[in-house]
Order: structure tokens, then C-alpha cells, then sequence
């Protein structure tokens, strides 16, 4: 099987999307029978391709057809490029199948008004409808919103409108959860073939055992007292503004409160700054690369996860993977990860009262959060492994090549 697989987000990954991508052709390389051709952008001035032909193996072959940085714009860039440039791969190679691995991105887009005639699937992380929706449920003040989201704000009408007709003319797609399966055929009303597959992580990466020091990456943590992490992007909807506010009243507690992602700063620090979080309580590290996230999430007594918008987060199977008692709002499906009370708590998105009280409550029993951070482990690393997505997506990619 000769795989066309149009990834905006690849390696390094800098959130869900790239995760899940480079997690799937890492284990989907393993199939001897499966040739897998990678298009992607650059990304970062320091970008080595060869570096990514090593990591797997050189296994895939890989297609530079762009640059990629933080602003959404380099996104239709590449829907360009894939418009210019697959067609003429195909004719090289003949591809059996081409996977788009965001919606949103809509790598393809252009290809839906002048197909290649061989069959096609996206996989469904967000939607842009969705997203919107997530951030103004944080705040209808333009001014408390990241600057990707107030983008995000501006070319909703043209990017909503793309999206229906990407839909329409997309016969399969595949979902990260049921819930988002259920959300297409109900909301969307979407009358295609959906395959529900969970996202999974690479225990080979998200290995308890293998660190030994969780301080050997992160040495300035340590003796700073018990760990509560946020770890996302620095947007409104990811309940930013929920997890400042929930510090500003845990400040009687020995907890030190650790953000670590990339995206608005500003939005950051003007938060701490209203709540008037007090330097020594926190620690704010930026952008941490996948492979040393082991390490954060181990030092961490807690991680929470205050969204008002996912769908089933990545960040939530490693840190339990990683043993550490997960807190969530119950939101997308998460709730297909954490059962509650049982692999993890969660509250209801915005209530940050009750945000608060998980939080004093895990800081308080050392041993509940033993309890929920080994059932978390049982059931991610039984459940929501790499191996296991990468397999389901090999069977729906033999159900597509047969109904084509």
C-alpha cells in the first residue's frame, strides 16, 4: 500500500495534531508492506531532514513542500502546495491512498474541485466551529484572546464555508472519540463512512520506568514543592484564565504551579499579573519538545486540563501514562479517557471552585492520588496505546481501498 500522508504538523510536533502524526507513521513504517510518503512543512530555522528520515528509521520518504511557523497563515500555504506539488508525486509514484491529517488544516482542499481519482480520508481532531466556540465560551472580550484566536475569529466565515463543502466532498474520515463521531452524523450531519479510532502514545517514549531522575531535565523544580502542571497551548480555550484564577486561590497551599507550551505570552502574564500571582509560585518553561515531557510529568503531583473546547487530548494519556493523577474539565471526550472518580476527577468547564477543591483535595491525600494515578496508567497503557491506533487505522485504510 503506497500511503500520500499530508501532514501541516510533523516532526518536531508542537501540539495534538503533530503528536498524532508522528505517532501513527512511526508505528504504521513497522508494516514492511506499507510505503509511506510524508508531506509536510519545515519548521524552525534549526529543521534537519534527515534528522526526521533517522528518527524513523528511514522508513518514509519525506516531502519538504513548505515552511511552517506559528501564525495559522502558513496553513494556506501548504494547502497550495499540496495542490501543486501531489499531483505531480502521484504521477511518479501512484499513491493508493492519500490521509489528511487534520480537518481543519484541510491540507487538500483544492484537490476536492480537481481529484486525483484515487480514494481519500481526514482524520477529525477539532473543528473550526468548534474552536470558535470553545474560546468565546472563555471570554467575549476580543482583547483577553490569544492572537491565533482572534485569527481564527476573523476567517471563521471563509474557513467555516471551506470546511462544509472539505466535508462534502470527503467520503471517509476518521474520529479520535465516539462522542465526535456522534457530533458529526447529529450536528453536522455528515453522510459518510466515520471510523471512531482513540488516540494513542508511544509507550516506548511515555516509559514510567525509563526515567529514573525526573529532576535530571528540569533541575530548577526541584525542592519547590508539590507540582500542579498545566501543559497547552497559551490560548483562551484551553482555560487558561481558569487555571491563573484557580492559583490565585491555592496560595495558602505549598504548591508550586508550573505552565509549560507555546502560544500568547502576553495573554499569560497579563493573567498572572491581574491575579497578582507572586513570582516565586510559579514557573512558566515555554515550549517543551514530546521526548522530554516524560521527565515534567513524572516531578508533577498533579495535572490538570481546565479546556473548555477538546476532544480527546493527548496530554491527559501522557501525564497518566506518566502516573500522575489527572484533574479535567468534562469536555469533548474526555470523559472517554477519565472515569470519573475512578482513572482521574472532573469538573465542569468554568467552574473554577470546583476546580479548586479537586485540586486542595489531591494536594491533601497522597493517597487518592496514588490511587487514581495507578488506575490511570492500567487503563492507558492497556487502552490508548500507538500500537493499537496505528492498527485500526491499517484496517479502516483496507476498508476504504475495498469500497473504492
Amino acid at each position: 500500500m503506497r500511503l500520500a500522508f499530508l501532514a501541516p504538523e510533523f516532526l518536531p510536533p508542537i501540539g495534538g495534531v503533530g503528536i498524532y502524526s508522528v505517532h501513527l507513521i512511526k508505528e504504521l513504517s513497522q508494516h514492511e508492506d506499507m510505503d509511506i510518503h510524508v508531506f509536510a512543512p519545515t519548521r524552525g530555522k534549526d529543521y534537519d531532514p534527515e534528522k526526521v528520515l533517522n528518527y524513523f528509521g528511514h522508513r518514509i520518504k519525506l516531502h519538504n513542500i513548505s515552511n511552517a511557523n506559528d501564525d495559522f497563515a502558513y496553513n494556506f500555504t501548504f494547502q497550495y502546495r499540496v495542490f501543486r506539488e501531489l499531483p505531480r508525486y502521484h504521477r511518479q509514484y501512484k499513491y493508493d491512498l492519500i490521509h489528511a491529517a487534520n480537518v481543519v488544516n484541510m491540507p487538500d482542499i483544492y484537490l476536492k474541485f480537481k481529484p486525483l481519482g484515487i480514494p481519500s480520508l481526514a482524520t477529525v481532531h477539532t473543528t473550526i466551529r468548534g474552536q470558535v466556540r470553545g474560546f468565546l465560551d472563555t471570554s467575549k472580550n476580543l482583547l483577553s484572546l490569544a492572537p491565533s484566536e482572534r485569527w481564527s475569529l476573523v476567517t471563521y466565515p471563509y474557513i467555516a464555508l471551506m470546511q462544509a463543502i472539505y466535508l462534502r466532498q470527503t467520503k471517509h474520515i476518521i474520529t479520535v472519540s465516539n462522542r465526535f463521531a456522534k457530533i458529526f452524523q447529529e450536528v453536522h450531519h455528515y453522510r459518510g463512512i466515520i471510523e471512531p479510532i482513540h488516540n494513542g502514545i508511544d509507550l516506548n517514549i511515555f516509559d514510567f520506568q525509563r526515567v529514573s531522575d525526573p529532576y535530571e531535565k528540569f533541575p530548577y523544580l526541584k525542592g519547590k514543592g508539590p507540582v500542579v502542571l498545566y501543559t497547552g497551548r497559551l490560548v483562551a480555550r484551553k482555560g487558561l484564565n481558569l487555571f491563573v484564577e484557580a492559583i490565585s486561590q491555592l496560595m495558602d497551599t505549598e504548591a508550586h504551579f508550573v505552565l509549560a507550551g507555546r502560544g500568547s505570552e502576553k495573554l499569560l502574564f497579563d493573567l498572572l499579573q491581574r491575579y497578582q500571582i507572586p513570582k516565586e509560585r510559579y514557573t512558566y518553561i515555554g515550549f517543551v519538545a514530546n521526548d522530554e515531557l516524560p521527565w515534567l510529568y513524572k516531578l508533577s503531583s498533579i495535572l490538570v486540563l481546565p479546556s473548555f473546547y477538546e476532544n480527546l487530548p493527548i496530554s491527559l494519556l501522557e501525564g497518566m501514562a506518566m502516573k500522575v493523577p489527572c484533574i479535567a474539565a468534562d469536555v469533548g471526550a474526555v470523559n472517554e479517557i477519565i472515569e470519573p472518580d475512578e482513572s482521574g476527577l472532573l469538573f465542569e468547564a468554568g467552574d473554577v471552585n470546583a476546580l479548586v477543591r479537586h485540586i486542595r483535595l489531591l494536594l491533601q491525600d497522597s493517597e487518592q492520588r496514588a490511587r487514581l494515578a495507578e488506575a490511570g496508567f492500567r487503563r492507558v497503557t492497556t487502552e490508548f496505546t500507538s500500537t493499537m491506533m496505528a492498527d485500526k487505522h491499517r484496517q479502516f485504510y483496507e476498508k476504504v481501498l475495498a469500497s473504492a
